[in-house]
């Protein structure tokens, strides 16, 4: 092996997750051998613009075949490409003017072709984008940052306010805490271990407005570990949250997550009242509070 040689790089493909990043290698952006994962994950515009070369590059194709045996299409001067390509994506579109038509074999096996070809081209493309239309997507809306405030009897609680951006309530949503902690095995490699926190209420069989997500740091949590490890093992930190409903609206199931680092965990701090109840059958829920927090009395002061 020399030594000397230069060092190839291999380059990675980045992603983001909420507030993570990831970066993977040995892996493609796009894999062209999955077509139907490619035009459902491309945004609006690439997916426009990717239609919008396949459409252009198939009416290409065949003004060429048509171009390339002059007097198979009647009244397309000769080597014009563009009388062609316009004959083309008429045939593509199977709309007929009567101006230019087939008038030998070759253009009538050409044209037939073309014709079963735009056929499947018009079907595939509808039904990418009914799919891409119809896709369920969750409303979930999860607080800026997570809090850990101090309870009665001076217990402490993590807390995870989310809310149901959707007018109508989800139904049957399930809520998943994960903290991941850096760990070093024997080798002296780093890796990161999933630990669930226990959630005191881990389900909501209705969720109209807002739902808090509570772990308590007792003597099990490997989180109030982390935070009595000082700075060092604070910053380490990272909590994802993810929460799975489903929409009757939708009639499907949806899912959203979040993710939370360090810096957007606050200690001694609570969120503040985003629900108003009138005591009869009016509630108010006030969605723009949902990140809204302050900090804990101090032990000992009034209110506390």
């Amino acid at each position: 092996m020399n030594r000397n040689a230069p060092v190839r790089r291999r380059r990675g493909v980045a992603a983001d997750f909420d507030s993570m990043s990831v970066e993977k290698i040995g892996v493609r952006r796009f894999d062209w051998r999955d077509p139907y994962h490619l035009a459902v994950t491309l945004g609006w515009p690439g997916f426009f613009a990717l239609l919008l070369a396949l459409y252009v590059a198939l009416n290409l194709l065949f003004a060429l075949l048509y171009a390339a045996v002059p007097g198979s299409v009647t009244n397309v001067r000769p080597g014009s490409l563009s009388d062609a390509f316009f004959f083309s994506v008429q045939t593509l579109a199977t709309v007929g003017y009567g101006v230019m038509a087939p008038q030998t074999l070759y253009g009538h096996v050409v044209s037939s072709v073309e014709t079963f070809v735009g056929l499947v081209f018009t079907a595939m493309m509808t039904g990418l984008v009914f799919v891409r239309f119809s896709r369920p997507k969750a409303k979930i809306l999860f607080a800026d940052q997570a809090v850990v405030t101090r309870a009665e009897g001076g217990r402490r609680q993590l807390m995870i306010r989310i809310g149901n951006g959707r007018l109508g309530p989800l139904l049957d949503a399930s809520a998943r805490v994960t903290m991941l902690v850096p760990t070093r095995n024997a080798g002296g490699q780093v890796f990161r271990r999933a630990i669930d926190l226990a959630l005191v209420r881990a389900d909501m069989p209705f969720f109209p407005l807002t739902w808090t997500l509570i772990h308590e740091l007792d003597e099990r949590s490997v989180l109030r570990e982390a935070l009595a490890g000082g700075e060092a093992r604070r910053h380490e930190l990272r909590l994802m949250v993810s929460v799975t409903a489903r929409d009757p609206s939708l009639d499907a199931t949806v899912s959203s997550l979040k993710t939370y680092d360090a810096d957007a965990l606050q200690l001694d701090a609570h969120y503040v009242d985003a629900v108003r109840w009138d005591g009869e059958n009016h509630t108010v829920a006030d969605l723009g509070k949902l990140s809204a927090i302050e900090p804990d009395a101090a032990p000992g002061a009034p209110g506390a």
